[in-house]
Parts: structure tokens; sequence; C-alpha cells
């Protein structure tokens, strides 16, 4: 079926499929907005499966119920993601990074113009290595997570015995994120505290980055939703178009008809009886491929293989083999005995006037 065509189909749904398809639209936006495929490629088309998929396996194929809930789920994740959990991310945060095996009591203290930033260093081998304080803006606020671009630093000066200390100006209408990190060469050598997003230099709405990315995080999901569902229509028109062609061909039944009416067994093109109880298999005259392996019962017009003395329908005993023969006219006469072709020796039925194999004319 094209898409113009099921457009005009009317929308129905069942209780069950209605019901898949909301569990489904539900599991999937939790799982956004809880950061699950946030931080990886994987998660993103595990949901987009799942959005997809759930409803697919319960026989919703139509393509505006398919489209709707994408852009449904599209939507709701920006809203929720960016008006809910994302201004709850950024208050849960800690702006000062705990303690690790590098340094201890890092103190960030925010003023009006920046962050002013004091460090005790833990490591021994720090000869030769600068420490730094490294901070980019936050792009985007995420399910969870934050779009920022490391891409400035500060030196920290050694002010007295192992404490590091440094003065970073900031621009408080901007969000930023920030590590303390050490450096060689000019560079970054290694992270030694996680990233902290700097809430305490931040006097602007966190709405407008959250948006962007929510948008950004859930447009990906959609985009991988959208690709599963062509893929999955373009592989089911080709399989069609396969069928079709192997129906035409003989190779395959058409739907409905490749089982056994007897018992419900799976019916091959060419085969006589059923393989499960033993049945003979009647199918339509237009069905039936043209066989060169297959007479045609006298009795009962059955498809008989041509080794067989039993016609498998009716019982009907081959004592010879049956031959039908046309004429030029168009009769069809059936014979039972052949003759020995005096041109090339081969098996001829009685009524032919000419040899099937050489072409010889036969004198009546």
């Amino acid at each position: 079926m094209d898409v113009a065509s099921e457009l005009k189909k009317p929308l129905r749904l069942s209780h069950k499929q209605a019901a898949v398809i909301i569990v489904a639209f539900v599991v999937s936006l939790v799982l956004a907005l809880f950061g699950f495929g946030s931080s990886f490629c994987l998660g993103m088309v595990i949901i987009a499966v799942i959005l997809y998929m759930a409803p697919k396996m319960v026989g919703v194929t139509d393509i505006r119920l398919l489209v709707g809930l994408g852009v449904a789920f599209l939507v709701s994740s920006i809203l929720l993601g960016a008006f809910v959990m994302a201004p709850g991310f950024v208050d849960g945060i800690d702006d000062t990074p705990t303690d690790n095996e590098h340094f201890a009591h890092v103190e960030y203290i925010f003023e009006n113009e920046g962050v002013s930033i004091s460090v005790e260093a833990l490591d021994a081998g720090l000869e030769g290595k600068d420490v730094r304080f490294y901070y980019g803006k936050v792009s985007g606020i995420g399910f969870g997570t934050v779009n920022a671009v490391m891409d400035m630093g500060s030196d920290l000066t050694l002010d007295s015995g192992t404490t590091y200390k440094g003065f970073v100006k900031l621009d408080p209408s901007v969000l930023y994120v920030g590590h303390i990190g050490l450096a060689e060469g000019g560079k970054e050598t290694s992270a030694v505290s996680y990233n902290s997003l700097l809430t305490g230099a931040f006097d602007g709405d966190v709405t407008g980055i959250a948006l962007y990315g929510c948008a950004m995080a859930a447009a990906y999901i959609i985009i991988f939703f959208f690709m599963i569902m062509i893929l999955s229509r373009i592989m089911k028109s080709r399989l069609e178009k396969a069928r079709v062609r192997m129906e035409q061909e003989g190779r395959l039944y058409p739907q409905g008809y490749g089982r056994c009416v007897e018992c419900g067994g799976i019916v091959l093109p060419g085969e006589i009886n059923c393989r499960k109880c033993g049945k003979y298999i009647d199918r339509p005259d237009e069905m039936r491929p043209n066989k060169k392996d297959f007479f045609e019962c006298s009795d009962c017009g059955a498809e008989v293989p041509k080794e067989a003395t039993v016609c498998p329908r009716c019982g009907a005993a081959f004592d010879e083999e049956e031959s039908e023969v046309t004429h030029a006219d168009g009769s069809v006469e059936v014979t039972n005995t052949t003759f020995e072709c005096s041109d090339c020796g081969a098996e001829v039925p009685e009524a032919a006037e000419f040899c099937p194999k050489c072409g010889a004319k036969f004198e009546k």
C-alpha cells in the first residue's frame, strides 16, 4: 500500500494498541529525561527503537500515528526537560569539586567580577608542571548533561607552601563550567578535578540554554526514530515486491495459502501432500506453477508427480505413464502408450505427430 492510500484510511486503534503506544511513549520519555540517551549515542538509538518498535509489534503501522508519536515525544521532552528537569539539575549542582588524590581544600569564592580559586596541592611530582583552571561557556543543558567547550584557561600561582591561588574574570550573564588541571608546555596533561557548573557567578536565566540543550538531545533521538521508520518501510516495500515476484514465478504461495487447511502446517510451492498430516494440498489452477515433472490425473484433475503410481487425491492407480498431447487444432489427447522415434530413438507418446526431441514428423 502506498503512502497516499494509507493517508485516506480512517484511524483505528484497539485498546491494546492504544495502551502499548502510551506505555512506549512514557518509557521513552522517562529514559530521555533522566539522561539515558544524552551521554552516549547507543542510548539514543535504544530510546528510538522502543518508541517505534513497541507500537509496531502490536500492529500499529499507520504512518500518521507514528509521525504523531514522534512529534509528541519531541515536544514533550523539550518542554519537560527545559522547564522541569534542567532547572532542578542546575539547582542541585555543588559548585565546588570535592577533594581527591591530587588536590584538597578546593575553594571557589564568587565575586561580582568572577571567581577566586584556592587549592592545596597534594602531588609531590608537580615539578615542571603548571596548575591551571580550565573553563568554558555553557551552550546548552540537556537531559542531565552540560554542553560546553573548555577553550579558556588561567594559571594558578603558588601562594604559600603548597597552596595555589588565582582569579578568573567571568561574565555574570553567561553560565560557565570549569575544572582544575595540570599543564606542561602550555598543554593540559590531565584533569585533576571534575567539571563544576559555576552557578555562583551566574545571575541569568537558564531557560534559553536549557531549551537549546534539550532540543538538541531530543532531535537526535527523533532523527534515529524517523531513520528507523523510513528504513523499515523501505525494507517492507522491497520484501513485498519480492513476494509478488516469487508468487508470479510459482516459488511462493500468496498470503493465506501457505498453510494446510487441515492441520495448519506450513506448505511450500510444489508440495502435493502436507508434510505434517499427509492431506492433499488443493490449490486453484492459477496458483499452480507450470512444472515439467508433474501431470494431471485424468480422474480428478489433481497434480501428480511424474514418478507416482497412485493419485495423491483420489487414489487412482496409474499402470502406465500418462501423457498429454496438444494437436495443432488445439485439441488435447491423453495417452499412456509410447513408441520409439525412428530418427533419434526417443520415447514419443502414441498420439504425437512430431517427435518432441528431434522434431521428426510421423505419418498416421
